[in-house]
C-alpha cells in the first residue's frame, strides 16, 4: 500500500494523461476530448491538484493507475509498474510482491500453455486428413482461409492425447497443465488426455490479445455441441468478450459496438466489413461484460438469434445495458435467420444495411409488445404497456423516461398519464435508477446549488463530513433527492473513521451520481467554507419541511372531503408545527 500511495505521489497525472490526449488549460484543470469516446466538444478533465481525471460526457474517471489501465488494457499491478517507471519511482521487493510473482509466474505460465495449444490447434487443420475435414466443415460454413487464418481456428483430435502429450514434452509440470483447464486427469487410472476432443477450436482472447481459453464446437452428434474452458487463473469468462481484442479500436473510433450471442455469428459480422462486433462467449451477458464493454463506448446493437431464446436473451441483455445508461438497439433479422446464416445467404450488404436502420430499444419491445396484445381492447393496450414498462422504469434519465413514455403512448394509443402514473409506482416502490418525483410529487429529479455544494465540502473534507452528515441523514433531510443515495454511500464509507475516497465507492454508483460526484470534486474555485455548509443544510432542511406541509395540505383537503374533523384538527396542528418550523429557518 505504502508504494502505491509512493508512486501515486510521484506521478505527474497531467503528463502521463498528456501522452495520450491533447490537453489545454481551463482554470484550475486540464481539458481535451475523451479518449474513451468520440466528442467534438472537450468534456474530459483532469485536476492536477486531486489527481483526478473524468469524463463529463461518458462518465469514465479515477486516478492515474485507473487511467492508464483503461487506455493501455491493462490489470492493476501491470497499470502501477507502467506508472512507476514513467514515474521514475523504481518497485521494492516484499512479501507481498513475492506472492505476487509467484502468481503471475503461473499466469505466465497458463498463457505460455494456451499459446503453445492455439498453435497446436491451427496445424491439426491441415496436417492429418482428420483436420483436413474439418476445414472442409469451416469452408463449407463459409469462411475462407484468410478468415480461418485471422481468426486463428483449429482442430482438436478425436484421439484425446495429442495436445497432452506435446505439452508433456515441453516440460510443462503436471499441475499447471490440470489448472489450464485444457487436460483432465481420470481418477481411477491417473492418466491425462484432452478435453477438446473431435471439435473445431475457438480460441479466445483477452483484451490484450493474449489467448486465455478456448471454444469447442462438436463436429457429428456428440454433446455437447458447444464446449467452452473452465474458469481458470487467468480466465473468467463473465469478464471476457470474444473478438474484443480486435474490435475496441472500431468500437471506439465509430462509437457503437454490435452484440451478438455465438463464435460463428461474430466472424461472419466482422467478415463482412463490420468489425466493431463482439461476442458474450457463450453465456447470459453479465454486469461485467457490460461494464467492460462501456470503457469504449456506451451505445450498442444487439442483434441476438430471432428464436425465442434468442429473444428472451435479447430482454434480459436489455435490462442490464439499460441500468448500466447505455444507448441501446436492436437488430433483429428477417427470416428467423442469426447473423451468421443472414451473412452467408443474403450477403454483407444487405446486413451493413439493415444495421443502419436498426430500431431502438423501446420502438423494438413496443411493436413486440403490439404484436402480441389485442390492441383493440383497453385490456389489451395496458398489457402491450405493462410489457415495456419495465424496461422503461430502468432508464436513469428522468427527461429521457419522459421522452420514451411519451413515444409509447403514440405508439399505443394511451393516454400519457397512465404511463407517467407508472413510473411514479415504480419510483415510489425504490428502484435505484429511477430519479422521478416521489410519492407525494414534489421530490425533485435534479440537483440543486445547495446539493452540489454539500457534496463537494463533503468529499473535500473529512471534518465537515462528520460534522454535518450524519445528522443530514438522521433527520431525513436527504430523503426523495437525486443525492440521496449518494450521500448514504458517502457517510457509510466514511464510518469507522476510514477516509472518505471517492475510488472507493465508484463502483457502487449509478452513472448520475458518479457525474455529479466528480462534477463536485473537480469544481473549480474555494471550497465550501463551514458557515456555506451550515447555510446548504439549512436549505436543505426547508425544502424538507416545505415538502411535509404539501404533503399535509393535500391530507387536509382529503380529510374535508371526507367531513373527519378530528383528523382534521391533527392535520391543521401539524401544519402550524410545520409553518412555525420554516419561520424559525427563516430567521436563521
Amino acid at each position: 500500500m505504502k508504494q502505491i500511495d509512493e508512486v501515486r505521489s510521484a506521478a505527474d497525472i497531467v503528463k502521463i494523461v498528456g501522452d495520450y490526449v491533447k490537453l489545454r488549460k481551463s482554470g484550475v484543470r486540464m481539458t481535451g476530448l475523451c479518449p474513451f469516446h468520440q466528442e467534438k466538444t472537450p468534456s474530459f478533465s483532469v485536476h492536477p491538484d486531486k489527481k483526478l481525471f473524468y469524463c463529463f460526457g461518458c462518465g469514465v474517471g479515477g486516478d492515474v493507475f485507473k487511467f492508464v489501465m483503461l487506455i493501455e488494457n491493462l490489470t492493476f499491478p501491470e497499470a502501477l509498474r507502467r506508472v512507476a517507471e514513467k514515474s521514475g519511482v523504481t518497485l521494492r521487493e516484499s512479501v507481498g510482491d513475492e506472492t505476487y510473482d509467484a502468481t503471475a509466474r503461473e499466469r505466465s505460465l497458463l498463457l505460455k500453455v494456451h499459446e503453445v495449444a492455439q498453435k497446436l490447434y491451427a496445424q491439426q487443420l491441415g496436417a492429418t486428413a482428420e483436420g483436413r475435414a474439418a476445414r472442409a466443415y469451416l469452408a463449407d460454413r463459409g469462411l475462407t482461409d484468410p478468415v480461418i487464418a485471422q481468426f486463428h481456428l483449429g482442430y482438436a483430435p478425436a484421439d484425446g492425447r495429442m495436445l497432452t502429450a506435446r505439452l508433456s514434452e515441453m516440460d510443462f509440470a503436471p499441475e499447471i497443465l490440470e489448472k489450464s483447464g485444457l487436460v483432465l486427469r481420470d481418477a481411477e487410472s491417473n492418466r491425462r488426455y484432452d478435453r477438446f476432443r473431435r471439435r473445431v477450436i475457438f480460441p479466445i482472447h483477452n483484451e490484450n490479445g493474449k489467448v486465455v481459453a478456448f471454444g469447442g464446437r462438436a463436429l457429428g452428434d456428440d454433446q455437447p455441441k458447444y464446449l467452452n474452458s473452465p474458469e481458470t487463473p487467468i480466465y473468467t469468462k463473465s469478464r471476457v468478450l470474444y473478438h474484443l481484442d480486435r474490435a475496441f479500436g472500431p468500437i471506439r473510433k465509430l462509437d457503437y459496438a454490435i452484440l451478438v450471442e455465438g463464435y460463428m455469428d461474430c466472424i461472419a459480422v466482422a467478415s463482412a466489413g463490420v468489425e466493431n462486433v463482439v461476442a458474450s462467449c457463450g453465456t447470459s451477458l453479465t454486469e461485467s461484460q457490460i461494464r467492460l464493454l462501456g470503457r469504449y463506448s456506451k451505445r450498442v446493437v444487439v442483434n441476438y438469434d430471432p428464436d425465442s431464446a434468442g429473444m428472451a436473451a435479447t430482454e434480459r441483455s436489455l435490462a442490464l445495458l439499460l441500468e448500466e445508461g447505455f444507448e441501446v438497439k436492436v437488430l433483429a433479422l428477417p427470416g428467423g435467420l442469426d447473423p451468421d446464416s443472414f451473412v452467408r445467404q443474403r450477403g454483407a450488404a444487405e446486413y451493413r444495411e439493415r444495421l443502419s436502420a436498426a430500431p431502438t430499444y423501446i420502438d423494438y419491445l413496443t411493436e413486440r409488445a403490439v404484436a402480441s396484445h389485442d390492441m383493440s381492447t383497453p385490456e389489451g393496450k395496458v398489457a402491450a404497456a405493462n410489457a415495456v414498462m419495465p424496461y422503461l422504469a430502468r432508464v436513469p434519465s428522468p427527461l429521457l423516461r419522459s421522452e420514451l413514455a411519451t413515444r409509447v403512448a403514440e405508439r399505443l394509443r394511451l393516454d400519457e398519464r397512465l404511463l407517467s402514473d407508472e413510473l411514479r409506482r415504480a419510483a415510489s416502490a425504490g428502484r435505484r435508477e429511477i430519479k422521478g418525483p416521489s410519492a407525494d410529487g414534489a421530490a425533485a429529479s435534479a440537483a440543486t446549488p445547495a446539493e452540489k455544494q454539500l457534496l463537494r465540502a463533503f468529499l473535500d473534507s473529512d471534518e465537515l463530513t462528520d460534522e454535518f452528515l450524519p445528522k443530514l441523514i438522521e433527520d431525513g433531510d436527504t430523503a426523495g433527492l437525486v443525492t440521496d443515495g449518494l450521500f448514504r454511500r458517502m457517510l457509510s464509507a466514511r464510518g469507522g473513521g476510514n477516509k472518505l475516497d471517492l475510488g472507493e465507492i465508484e463502483e457502487s454508483l449509478n452513472a448520475e451520481e458518479k457525474r455529479l460526484a466528480y462534477e463536485a470534486l473537480l469544481q473549480s474555485g474555494e471550497a465550501p467554507s463551514r458557515n456555506d455548509v451550515s447555510n446548504c443544510v439549512l436549505a436543505l432542511r426547508r425544502r424538507r419541511l416545505e415538502r411535509e406541509r404539501h404533503a399535509i395540505q393535500n391530507e387536509i383537503q382529503a380529510a374535508e372531503r371526507d367531513r373527519d374533523l378530528d383528523r382534521l384538527a391533527k392535520l391543521l396542528e401539524d401544519k402550524a408545527n410545520l409553518t412555525k418550523e420554516l419561520s424559525k429557518l427563516a430567521g436563521a
